[in-house]
Order: C-alpha cells, then sequence, then structure tokens
C-alpha cells in the first residue's frame, strides 16, 4: 500500500508548523505597529468580521500552493521531459537535466525569478476571471484592512 496519503497529511502538518509561528509574530509585530503607524480602525483585529476567514485563508492557501506546486513541478518534468520512472524522476531533480542545468547558478536564479513572476502575474489575471474568481475574491473581500 502507498505511504503516499501519510505523506501528503504530514507536508500539510510541516507546512502549518511553519505558518503558524510566522503568523502569530506578525500578528504581534503589526498589533504593536498599529498606534504608531496610525492603522487603528476602532475595532480590534481579533473583533473584525472577516477574521475567520482570513485565517482559514492565511492556511488554506500556503498549504494547496505547497501540494500543487511540487505536483505540478513532478508531472512537468514528467511529461515535457518523457520520464517515466521515480528512480529517473529523482536523479533528474537531483543532478538537473538540459541545457539550463549548465548555465551559471546566478543565471539559473535570475530566469527563475523571471518565470515565475512572469507566470504568477499571469495566474493571478486568470484568478480575476471566470470560474476562478469564486475562489479568489475571498482574497478581496475584507471590507476592514489592517
Amino acid at each position: 500500500m502507498s505511504n503516499l496519503p501519510l505523506e501528503v497529511v504530514e507536508m500539510f502538518g510541516q507546512t502549518i508548523v511553519k505558518v503558524v509561528p510566522v503568523t502569530i509574530a506578525l500578528a504581534l509585530v503589526f498589533h504593536r505597529a498599529d498606534p504608531f503607524l496610525g492603522l487603528q480602525s476602532g475595532t480590534p483585529w481579533w473583533r473584525k468580521r472577516e477574521l475567520v476567514t482570513d485565517i482559514c485563508y492565511w492556511f488554506f492557501v500556503p498549504t494547496v500552493r505547497r501540494v500543487l506546486r511540487i505536483g505540478l513541478l513532478v508531472v512537468g518534468a514528467g511529461v515535457f521531459f518523457k520520464i517515466h520512472d521515480a528512480d529517473d524522476l529523482i536523479a533528474f531533480y537531483d543532478n538537473g537535466h538540459g541545457p539550463l542545468s549548465e548555465l551559471p547558478l546566478w543565471l539559473q536564479a535570475v530566469l527563475f525569478l523571471v518565470s515565475v513572476d512572469f507566470m504568477l502575474y499571469w495566474l493571478h489575471r486568470m484568478f480575476h476571471s471566470g470560474g476562478f474568481w469564486k475562489y479568489h475574491a475571498i482574497h478581496h473581500s475584507s471590507e476592514d484592512l489592517d
């Protein structure tokens, strides 16, 4: 029997463990910075109507994005480079593959940043149209922003 379901659950747990301390730290920092920055709207952040929605979105997005990113990278490499075996896939990611792996590391980093920025821009545009808007609208639903 495959361990994949347990590994996915473990990965979700690891992501939550990483996100929770950052979330708490940011909440404390911005809560303390509000009076100095003139950002107080009168209602404390823990009494905002959208708090539950914001918290759910804050935890849902990193966990799902991590699973999708890894899954799409694995599937994409398998399809694009015609990799059909798990060992070949592991070797592909361990050793690099193709002409991009032979470029200097700094150039790989620049190409990565430009391509990721390009894809994220168009992905965000896609979320603002069609059937994806229903999901993405949560991101824009808060009436009170801190």
